[in-house]
């Protein structure tokens, strides 16, 4: 009842944020430093993935969508010019981020405030 598909994917998501937020973090912190190359700040084909597992429907594609960013296995940006850290463009990112992550966190706060309602019978 508790781990159902749509948990799980909601679960998911919160991870995700959390892993861009660290990203991005880390070339905020690196900003300065010359030799350091910029770790790839998008995730959006792990969360793709993680809905296609689970098998949600996305009635839109813009729903769920890949960023202009390069896709990379090993997490750092393929083009040279996108290697240096743009502190604007790394905040930018970190504020939709943490909207996103407030959001998701909102809906699974409402999701287990329901199986609680349902549970119990009460209203908090």
């Amino acid at each position: 009842m508790f781990n159902t598909k749509r948990a799980q994917l909601l679960k998911k998501a919160i991870s995700v944020y959390e892993r861009q937020h660290r990203a991005i973090s880390q070339n905020v912190a690196q900003a300065n430093n010359p030799n350091y190359t910029r770790v790839n700040t998008d995730f959006s084909a792990t969360l793709r993935s993680a809905v296609d597992q689970s098998k949600i429907k996305v009635t839109k594609d813009k729903h769920i969508r890949s960023s202009h960013f390069s896709e990379s296995t090993d997490g750092k940006l393929n083009n040279s010019k996108e290697k240096k850290v743009d502190l604007t463009r790394e905040m930018t990112e970190l504020a939709e981020n943490q909207i996103r992550y407030e959001f998701v966190t909102r809906i699974l706060n409402r999701y287990y405030n329901g199986l609680s309602v349902s549970i119990t019978g009460r209203n908090r």
